[in-house]
């Protein structure tokens, strides 16, 4: 693998040689998100992916957003390799209909061949054990709508989970805890890998933790309306309402 230890000039995350090429073992480490660079640790080391926006910041009109790994060249200088697309689908086409339910509201798509592995994955409702306990499973998707009715990325009929999420811990296919996420207010977010995965389940990991972080900052995202009835802006408002009569 290209972005090993030597070419991003840090320890974690570590890749072992696996029996095949793109294949490599990736061991627990934990990411944070600092604007659009996702980091090892701590903000000031050497990024290790790139986002084309800042994914704990969007509004609702934002529909897609580029993830890209970072490598060193040998000469030391820096690429970024766009490894996924981060789409949001709030409604059908045209805008104007509901989104149907064999359609993903976040997937992800890949944009590269030569990482083996990856797949193009979309969150699903999924079954829980625990009564009123939210589960979401991420599952491959037709990303070109091949058997959608209305011709938008839909799930592969019958896919088997890759990962499964709670909203806080993440599971690999067989159920084992593979990640475990970190949210707060401040936004802060964080990756706690607790699993060694491959090059390429690692990749879709992040990729999907990205689309956390943005259905999480979408919904605590301060309303336009809020507080009419009592804080600043509601106060300015009838302020104004009063000089308009």
């Amino acid at each position: 693998m290209a972005e090993t230890n030597e070419s991003m000039g840090m320890d974690p995350p570590t890749y072992e040689v696996a029996s095949q090429p793109g294949q490599e073992l990736c061991q627990p480490t934990t990411l944070i998100l600092a604007a659009q660079s996702i980091h090892v640790m701590t903000p000031d080391s050497p990024p290790l992916y790139r986002l084309s926006l800042g994914i704990a910041d969007l509004t609702d009109i934002t529909t897609e957003v580029e993830l890209s790994r970072i490598e060193s060249r040998k000469d030391g200088t820096e690429r970024e390799r766009h490894i996924y697309d981060l789409l949001h689908m709030r409604l059908g086409p045209g805008g104007y209909t509901r989104l149907p339910s064999d359609s993903p509201k976040y997937h992800i798509k890949r944009q590269t061949r030569s990482i083996p592995g990856l797949q193009d994955l979309g969150m699903k409702k999924s079954h829980s054990l625990i009564p009123g306990k939210k589960r979401f499973a991420a599952v491959p998707v037709d990303v070109y709508g091949k058997t959608s009715k209305v011709g938008i990325t839909n799930f592969v009929k019958g896919a088997e989970a890759v990962f499964t999420t709670d909203g806080h811990e993440w599971a690999d296919s067989q159920g084992n805890s593979v990640a475990i996420m970190h949210d707060n207010e401040d936004k802060q977010h964080s990756l706690v890998v607790t699993a060694t995965l491959t090059r390429a389940q690692f990749h879709m990991l992040v990729a999907l933790w990205c689309c956390h972080v943005w259905e999480y900052g979408l919904a605590h995202a301060e309303k336009v309306h809020e507080g009419i009835d009592g804080d600043g802006n509601g106060q300015r408002l009838r302020l104004s309402r009063r000089v308009i009569k």
